[in-house]
């Protein structure tokens, strides 16, 4: 569905652990966000995507979640996220969750119940099967000896996250259920009166984990298709303005095709080639993929991107990955001018862009700190916020042993020393911000047009138009010299500029390293 504010807004991703710790645990917490919100409307951001907050063991930094109305304990009570929302509103943030229903955690009260030998009205509310088949316990997807109950449940990813039973496409075993059976709807009901509980106490919406994966068996997603199509119109009766995003990276599904609003999309635009587990490795992906020699096949998939965009704005929106919770930081084997780079294309292309927490100070990717919470390499992206250069990094006044996580040493990656010192990432970002949230040209919605793409992928020139005004998009992300045409830009002084390493004279574009250049003008 369309909004006004999405078209415009940026989200900024906020992991709790590890945003701001209130009261000196060591841990983030909810009352530590509230006290923070004034940085991230600073900032620019209107939305907030807060990371799982829910009861949870942490077997899966929370994506194993063990009671879906109550606040996790680390970070506070119910009552202190209805004082986030509460506040958040007053500064005009809207805040989704995350929503984990695809699977719960092994504690939750519903598995002890559905692991039960009797029948009860938990039983079916997993996906269960007998040992008819042993191999499937071996191939991983079924576990079994776990259980009161004879049989093996099936595991959506780690084995301590039992898939909830929404039933398959089109069931073929006897174990196998229909859509529209009888659990299945029982628990397409539950997932609806947690998103309403949490509606009802003032958040804007959803992320919805593995959004894509809710009825099995569905190679063509139709099954999913029409249990979004069925859920999330029922959320909106109540709450019409209740916005829902999918991790399904096929918006032409997920919201041509089906009810979500946003869909992150275009899998993780920073890399050309998936990075393997060797630190260096990912490391060397990281510098020949967006910003380096391979930038070619980056930005012919952005046209791609785009041209998907294109066939959903009708109806939504997509949203391109910058960063986030599951990856290595984009920081990871780039400079501070590459990332300006990458954040000048990241707010200036047509979708809803998202900030993952400390990407706008360039926080590092820790390579060597050990897993946290079921993390293992994404432990790496979980790193305490980086507020300043005092102990903890400003993060925490606990002992650094009693620290969720280590903090990085390099005191130039902080706010302290990058708000309002020119030219910094940070003052970079916030000048990109307000000037999305500033033009039409820059709305999730509006128009894009290819102006250059030669035949080294470099420069990559943009335009963006509405009928107020006009924006023009350079990037060279090469730490090279160079210069290039621009003389079919026209005048150049009819543009404001915000621009690193590129000068503009007699027609021509020099480079002197990595470079951008977002030239506006209102009519």
């Amino acid at each position: 569905m369309k909004y006004d504010w999405l078209e415009s807004a940026v989200f900024y991703e906020v992991y709790p652990t590890s945003f701001y710790d209130s009261n000196g645990d060591g841990v983030g917490d909810i009352a530590g966000i509230i006290q923070k919100l004034d940085y991230i409307k600073e900032l620019g951001a209107n939305g907030i995507w807060l990371n799982p907050c829910f009861e949870s063991p942490f077997g899966d930094g929370g994506y194993d979640v063990s009671d879906y109305c109550k606040v996790d304990g680390r970070f506070g009570t119910n009552a202190d996220m209805e004082e986030l929302f509460a506040e958040a509103k007053k500064r005009g943030i809207k805040i989704i969750l995350d929503l984990v229903m695809g699977h719960t955690s092994i504690t939750h009260p519903w598995f002890r119940a559905s692991q039960k030998d009797e029948k009860n009205q938990y039983t079916d509310a997993y996906i269960w099967k007998d040992f008819s088949n042993p191999a499937e316990i071996r191939d991983g997807q079924f576990l079994g000896g776990m259980s009161e109950r004879e049989g093996m449940f099936r595991v959506n990813y780690y084995a301590i996250q039992p898939a909830l039973n929404y039933g398959y496409l089109k069931p073929k075993a006897r174990w196998q259920q229909a859509m529209d059976a009888e659990a299945p709807m029982k628990n397409r009901q539950r997932l609806i009166d947690v998103c309403k509980f949490w509606l009802g106490m003032g958040a804007s919406g959803f992320r919805v984990d593995m959004a894509n994966y809710m009825v099995k068996d569905d190679p063509k997603r139709e099954g999913n298709i029409a249990f979004w199509n069925d859920v999330i119109p029922k959320i909106k009766q109540e709450y019409p303005e209740s916005i829902f995003v999918s991790e399904w990276f096929n918006s032409r599904q997920s919201v041509k095709k089906s009810a979500f609003d946003i869909d992150f999309t275009g899998g993780y635009f920073l890399y050309s080639v998936w990075p393997g587990n060797d630190p260096a490795e990912r490391e060397n992906f990281s510098k020949n993929a967006y910003l380096g020699e391979n930038a070619k096949r980056f930005f012919s998939g952005i046209v791609q991107i785009y041209s998907a965009a294109k066939n959903v704005k009708s109806k939504g929106y997509q949203a391109i990955t910058l960063g986030n919770h599951d990856r290595e930081r984009a920081s990871l084997g780039r400079s501070f001018d590459q990332l300006k780079a990458a954040f000048a294309f990241h707010l200036t292309m047509p979708h809803v862009p998202f900030i993952y927490y400390g990407d706008e100070v360039g926080m590092s990717y820790n390579t060597t700190v050990k897993s946290k919470d079921g993390g293992y390499k994404r432990t790496g992206s979980r790193t305490p916020m980086q507020w300043s250069n005092q102990k903890n990094r400003g993060f925490s006044a606990a002992e650094p042993s009693a620290l969720y996580l280590p903090t990085e040493s390099d005191p130039a990656r902080c706010v302290e020393a990058q708000a309002g010192a020119d030219g910094s990432l940070y003052e970079t970002v916030k000048k990109l911000v307000a000037l999305r949230r500033k033009l039409r040209s820059l709305r999730a919605d509006g128009g894009f047009k290819l102006l250059s793409l030669n035949v080294s992928g470099l420069p990559f020139i943009y335009k963006r138009v509405s009928d107020a005004d006009e924006t023009v998009v350079i990037l060279y992300p090469k730490k090279q010299a160079a210069s290039f045409s621009v003389k079919k830009l026209g005048d150049l002084s009819r543009y404001d500029i915000i621009s690193n390493n590129i000068e503009f004279k007699d027609g021509k574009a020099m480079v002197s390293g990595e470079a951008f250049a977002v030239l506006y003008r209102v009519f």
